[in-house]
Protein backbone atom coordinates (compact mmCIF):
# COMPACT_ATOMS: atom_id res chain seq x y z
CA UNK A 1 0.00 0.00 0.00
CA UNK A 2 1.50 3.31 -1.07
CA UNK A 3 0.13 5.19 1.96
CA UNK A 4 1.97 2.80 4.26
CA UNK A 5 5.24 3.42 2.38
CA UNK A 6 4.79 7.20 2.57
CA UNK A 7 4.20 7.01 6.33
CA UNK A 8 7.19 4.73 6.90
CA UNK A 9 9.49 6.92 4.82
CA UNK A 10 8.36 10.10 6.60
CA UNK A 11 8.88 8.68 10.07
CA UNK A 12 12.18 7.06 9.12
CA UNK A 13 13.84 10.06 7.48
CA UNK A 14 11.89 13.03 8.83
CA UNK A 15 10.88 11.85 12.31
CA UNK A 16 12.10 15.11 13.84
CA UNK A 17 10.45 17.58 11.49
CA UNK A 18 7.36 15.83 10.12
CA UNK A 19 4.06 17.48 11.00
CA UNK A 20 0.55 16.12 10.79
CA UNK A 21 -0.27 18.74 8.13
CA UNK A 22 2.72 17.74 6.03
CA UNK A 23 2.00 14.02 6.32
CA UNK A 24 -1.68 14.56 5.47
CA UNK A 25 -0.73 16.50 2.33
CA UNK A 26 1.64 13.74 1.22
CA UNK A 27 -1.06 11.14 1.75
CA UNK A 28 -3.69 13.26 0.02
CA UNK A 29 -5.88 13.12 3.12
CA UNK A 30 -7.23 15.57 5.64
CA UNK A 31 -5.62 15.75 9.08
CA UNK A 32 -8.56 13.86 10.57
CA UNK A 33 -8.38 11.13 7.90
CA UNK A 34 -4.62 10.85 8.47
CA UNK A 35 -5.12 10.40 12.22
CA UNK A 36 -7.75 7.72 11.52
CA UNK A 37 -5.43 5.97 9.05
CA UNK A 38 -2.60 5.91 11.61
CA UNK A 39 -4.91 4.68 14.35
CA UNK A 40 -6.35 1.96 12.10
CA UNK A 41 -3.05 0.83 10.56
CA UNK A 42 -0.68 1.25 13.53
CA UNK A 43 -3.03 1.54 16.49
CA UNK A 44 -1.34 4.84 17.35
CA UNK A 45 -1.88 8.55 17.06
CA UNK A 46 0.40 10.78 15.02
CA UNK A 47 2.21 11.96 18.18
CA UNK A 48 2.68 8.39 19.42
CA UNK A 49 4.10 7.31 16.04
CA UNK A 50 6.44 10.32 16.02
CA UNK A 51 7.65 9.50 19.54
CA UNK A 52 8.22 5.85 18.54
CA UNK A 53 10.39 7.00 15.63
CA UNK A 54 12.40 9.35 17.84
CA UNK A 55 12.98 6.68 20.49
CA UNK A 56 14.03 4.15 17.84
CA UNK A 57 16.59 6.65 16.58
CA UNK A 58 17.78 7.15 20.17
CA UNK A 59 18.58 3.44 20.43
CA UNK A 60 20.43 3.49 17.12
CA UNK A 61 22.50 6.51 18.16
CA UNK A 62 23.29 5.03 21.59
CA UNK A 63 24.77 1.94 19.91
CA UNK A 64 27.49 4.14 18.44
CA UNK A 65 30.35 4.12 20.94
CA UNK A 66 31.44 7.58 19.75
CA UNK A 67 28.12 9.08 20.87
CA UNK A 68 27.64 10.25 24.43
CA UNK A 69 24.29 10.61 26.16
CA UNK A 70 24.67 14.39 25.82
CA UNK A 71 25.43 14.20 22.11
CA UNK A 72 22.44 11.93 21.48
CA UNK A 73 20.23 14.32 23.44
CA UNK A 74 21.48 17.18 21.28
CA UNK A 75 21.01 15.28 18.03
CA UNK A 76 17.43 14.50 18.99
CA UNK A 77 16.75 18.11 20.02
CA UNK A 78 16.18 17.50 23.71
CA UNK A 79 16.68 20.56 25.89
CA UNK A 80 19.13 18.67 28.12
CA UNK A 81 20.68 15.26 28.60
CA UNK A 82 18.58 14.89 31.78
CA UNK A 83 15.37 15.46 29.81
CA UNK A 84 16.49 12.91 27.22
CA UNK A 85 17.45 10.38 29.91
CA UNK A 86 14.08 10.80 31.61
CA UNK A 87 12.19 10.33 28.32
CA UNK A 88 14.30 7.29 27.37
CA UNK A 89 13.77 5.59 30.73
CA UNK A 90 10.04 6.35 30.69
CA UNK A 91 9.73 4.87 27.19
CA UNK A 92 11.98 1.80 27.50
CA UNK A 93 12.05 1.18 31.26
CA UNK A 94 15.86 1.33 31.34
CA UNK A 95 18.13 4.34 31.61
CA UNK A 96 20.06 5.45 28.55
CA UNK A 97 23.30 4.93 30.48
CA UNK A 98 22.42 1.34 31.40
CA UNK A 99 21.27 0.65 27.85
CA UNK A 100 24.53 1.97 26.45
CA UNK A 101 26.57 -0.16 28.86
CA UNK A 102 24.43 -3.24 28.15
CA UNK A 103 25.00 -3.11 24.40
CA UNK A 104 28.75 -2.52 24.60
CA UNK A 105 30.67 -5.38 22.96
Amino acid sequence: DSKYLIVEECFLYEYESISLDNLAKRLGLSNRQTERFLKEYYGKTFQQKKKDAKMSMAKILLRDSAQTISSVAGLLNYSSSQHFSYAFKKYYGISATKYKKKIKP
